[in-house]
């Protein structure tokens, strides 16, 4: 005991070893489950278009947004392939990379004041307000033009200290700025903070600097003005995706102009610098996850802060007076701060920590984790500014692990939704529309799930389905669904050709099973979304094609999980579509031995009317009060509804007419 005292109390660390322990956190909050989590919102389309329908479609699909920025996925799409384990990695990487970037910038500047540099640093690394981390193939394209932005920075603060290199040094760091500003505009006005930091590089006097700085900042600014003219005169979809709402408002009335931007700016302030670190703090008891899930969190929740409060304190530094870095950083992670904000302002919007406006958070990341450094720095307590450190960065790993169990839990839901699919329907003729209810997903919209639907239905090159959900899209996206209506829609790259007389409608609600609405007995389902029964009685079962099999992509799908309900279910759904009743009651024998039971009392629907096929009218009849029981009022009408089409279907027996009288008058049915 005594020696592993002594080792620790010798246990030191010095800046060499800052880089490995930032890539530790970076694994334990952004590692965890890497092989659990897939492709989410707009990137399922994009790998669908990539692998199916050809690296030209994807350009196509850029051209009207970030065309610069497509060209990036040309590159890594081919290397990573569909393989969402390989991007939640490279994101990971990347994620670490520009901390490691903003940790070296940050020495440079300051190289007499690490640990408060190392401070910003991982707290840039584990910054809680952007929330879209795991969206790993979009965000490490974002990665990779923040990485550019960075290692352009630190190359250009290289350049002025090292004589013999700065041809070389401030050619490439004008080459990645130029990167930067072509592809995307979330760093765009960063740029200007260049200044600031020459300024803060140089030596003499403020004067002379600034003169200098200029100087060195001229060929920036050169390459800045080049690019936004383009952007201006040259690029027709600029603000295809938003309008300069700001500027908009100060031509209207420049009073309420003014007004709405320091609104906007106080707001972002709170919400950017100091509530994006409280709320960690005030939810950590709101989690929503199972006893061994919150217990693997609260494990990682207080490794992380004892990880972080030992390294701090064995941390080996020569710092001068902190005050002195409070001051200077300070001024410069107020000037990124309020550079990063003027790309979201323009266009009106106010970064906020819920899904999908937090990735707007994206671009203060770096002033506000410097803002909050340079505010530690003031305590006067050391020991007291690793113990808040410590805990900012523990809790705010601890949000990034609910977030990811949101992430990894939509994954699986969405996988679960494609299975059960392609067990009811094997296959879908072209033009087909798919009208849902609001599927039961977070970072999933009807959209992006039209991607992967054509990835599984469409053959290789085409996109023959839409999905749309009923309750956003119809009468707006979808302005009739009455049948006969053509209907097209350009899709980020292809476009849909389609027909209202080819609407399918569908239903999931887990932990219910996938439904294909049956439109003869749902017309007036009050079980079903408002939305989705008031066009039940559209729904065509015949767009169902049996003569094929749709194929989910094994790298996204895995193997057929295994058989439960919800699968004998679907196989019995479709074997009653194709009238073949004896499948129907064979299902239905092996589902109800199963463990498991509907979670809708319509599922049990299919059974009943197989049964009373084959002419077993006592289990139809058990499983038709089983239902009746779940609501008399719901599920009643329901089942007067399917016995009136059993009765039109099945010959007339003495046991039917017993059955059909004892059911009217069980389920009060009006004759």
């Amino acid at each position: 005991m005594k020696n592993w005292i002594e080792r620790f109390n010798n246990l030191k660390f010095t800046t060499r070893s800052a880089g490995w322990f930032m890539l530790l956190i970076a694994a334990l909050t952004y590692g965890l489950f890497f092989w659990q989590r897939g492709f989410y919102w707009d990137e399922f389309p994009w790998a669908w278009i990539y692998f199916r329908l050809g690296p030209d479609v994807l350009t196509k699909t850029f051209s009207t947004s970030r065309p610069f920025w497509g060209m990036i996925y040309q590159l890594t799409l081919p290397v990573l392939g569909p393989n969402p384990w390989a991007w939640q990695l490279l994101a990971l990487v990347l994620r670490w990379t520009t901390a490691l970037l903003f940790w070296a910038i940050l020495r440079v500047l300051w190289p007499a004041h690490s640990k408060p540099a190392f401070w910003a640093s991982l707290l840039f690394l584990v910054y809680p307000g952007m929330g879209q981390h795991f969206i790993a193939m979009m965000y490490s394209h974002f990665y990779i033009v923040l990485l550019c932005y960075l290692l352009s920075m630190y190359l250009s603060l290289l350049a002025l200290k090292d004589e013999k290199r700065r041809v070389v040094l401030f050619g490439a760091s004008w080459l990645l700025a130029a990167v930067n500003l072509l592809t995307m505009e979330y760093f765009y006005f960063l740029e200007f903070a260049r200044i600031f930091l020459f300024w803060q590089m140089l030596p003499g006097i403020n004067k002379n600097r600034m003169q200098k700085a200029a100087l060195y900042f001229l060929p920036y600014l050169l390459i800045f003005l080049g690019i936004s003219f383009w952007r201006m005169f040259f690029f027709t979809f600029q603000n295809a995706s938003y309008k300069y709402i700001l500027l908009d408002a100060f031509r209207d009335d420049f009073l309420a102009g003014l007004m709405l931007l320091i609104n906007n700016v106080a707001l972002s302030l709170w919400r950017t610098v100091f509530e994006v670190w409280l709320v960690p703090l005030l939810t950590i008891g709101i989690t929503g996850l199972g006893p061994l899930t919150l217990t693997l969190m609260l494990i990682q929740l207080f490794s992380v802060i004892f990880l972080v409060g030992i390294f701090l304190f064995k941390f080996v530094t020569n710092e001068a007076d902190d005050r002195d870095f409070s001051k200077q950083a300070g001024f410069i992670g107020l000037v990124l701060w309020g550079l990063s904000g003027m790309s979201v302002w323009v266009i009106g919007i106010v970064p906020q920590l819920n899904f999908s406006i937090d990735r707007f958070m994206l671009p203060f990341m770096l002033g506000a984790s410097l803002l909050l450094a340079s505010l530690i720095a003031l305590i006067k307590n050391q020991r007291a500014q690793m113990i808040l450190v410590a805990l900012l960065v523990g809790f705010a790993v601890s949000r990034h692990f609910r977030l990811e169990d949101i992430f990894r839990r939509d994954w699986a839901t969405q996988q679960d939704l494609f299975w059960q699919m392609t067990w009811r329907i094997p296959g879908l003729e072209k033009g087909t529309i798919l009208l849902s209810n609001d599927l039961p997903f977070t970072y999933y919209s009807d959209n992006s799930l039209t991607g992967p639907l054509n990835w599984i239905y469409s053959p290789p090159g085409e996109m023959n389905l839409m999905l749309y959900f009923a309750s956003i899209r119809v009468g707006k996206t979808l302005p009739s669904v009455e049948p006969g209506q053509a209907h097209q829609l350009y899709y980020i790259g292809p476009t849909f050709y389609g027909n209202t007389s080819n609407i399918l409608v569908i239903d999931y609600e887990p932990p219910a099973c996938f439904r294909v609405v049956d439109p003869e007995v749902e017309e007036t389902n009050r079980l079903l979304p408002p939305a989705l029964r008031d066009v039940a009685r559209i729904s065509n079962q015949s767009v169902i094609l049996f003569d094929r099999q749709a194929q989910l992509p094994g790298q996204l799908y895995g193997s057929d999980p295994q058989h439960d309900w919800c699968y004998y279910f679907g196989q019995a759904e479709l074997a009653r579509q194709k009238g073949d009743w004896e499948q129907v009651a064979a299902f239905g024998e092996t589902a109800f031995a199963l463990d498991d039971r509907p979670n809708d009392p319509v599922e049990r629907f299919v059974f009943i009317e197989g049964y009373a096929h084959v002419g077993d009218w006592k289990k139809a009849v058990e499983l038709s009060i089983t239902s009746y029981r779940v609501s008399k009022n719901y599920v009643g009408p329901l089942l007067c509804k399917l016995w009136d089409r059993i009765e039109r279907q099945t010959q007339s027996t003495p046991e039917r007419n017993v059955t059909l009288n004892e059911v009217q008058n069980n389920f009060e049915c009006t004759p």
